[in-house]
């Protein structure tokens, strides 16, 4: 039983100190999200679900101590469903399914609150593949904030992080309008909601760790 003891103790040291951050790093993630369309003040008989979605991009990450800047190219797909007591004129019933698909641009913020452990934050900038088509947004554009957490994965060669993630849409993606029962009608406002959860993959240290691997190998 010592002997186990002392041989993990001794692993978890080699772990920590080769875990010496670079300052550059770059990759790709790739993930799931949940998203849905806010009905803002909502009057409607239409209610927003959830459903689940895709992402994938890449990154580059600079190191600044416990401060990280990481601007970020990548696919997602948004919007949800929405539900209603009565049929939709697109579907012929009360299910709606939303598709709106975005390439977008962000630049998050790290802080690191714990070893390897980092809030993120930022703004976020959506182009829409799929604007003006019948289930995409009306929208070319859209605005969002975005915050959550990233955590590293107590990797030697540091590869792997795991990222959790918030996006508060704020634009309105839609020029319906929705009529009352009073025969009153009223313009909508939909903004995306999403949480996202990736993967990402650091492939120059990966890079990095192989090189230092194949060099150990000609000694």
């Amino acid at each position: 039983m010592k002997k186990a003891l002392t041989t993990i103790l001794v692993f978890v040291s080699i772990l920590s100190f080769a875990q010496i951050r670079p300052d550059t790093q770059y990759g790709f993630k790739v993930g799931i999200s949940n998203s849905m369309t806010a009905i803002i003040n909502n009057r409607t008989n239409i209610t927003p679900k959830l459903r689940n979605d895709f992402n994938a991009g890449g990154f580059y990450r600079w190191n600044l101590k416990k401060i990280s800047l990481q601007p970020e190219l990548y696919y997602q797909t948004k919007g949800g469903s929405f539900k209603a007591t009565t049929n939709f004129a697109e579907t012929g019933n009360t299910i709606l399914r939303n598709n709106y698909q975005y390439l977008t641009g962000s630049f998050v913020v790290g802080y690191e609150i714990a070893k390897n452990i980092h809030l993120v934050a930022g703004p976020e900038y959506g182009y829409s593949l799929n604007a003006g088509s019948k289930r995409g947004p009306y929208t070319n554009y859209d605005f969002s904030l975005a915050g959550g957490v990233r955590i590293d994965m107590l990797d030697a060669a540091h590869l792997f992080s795991l990222n959790i993630r918030y996006i508060h849409g704020l634009t309105n993606t839609t020029n319906k309008t929705y009529t009352l029962e009073d025969k009153s009608v009223i313009p909508l406002n939909f903004q995306n909601r999403t949480l996202q959860v990736s993967a990402s993959f650091n492939f120059s240290d990966y890079y990095r760790w192989a090189k230092k691997d194949k060099a150990k190998q000609k000694k």
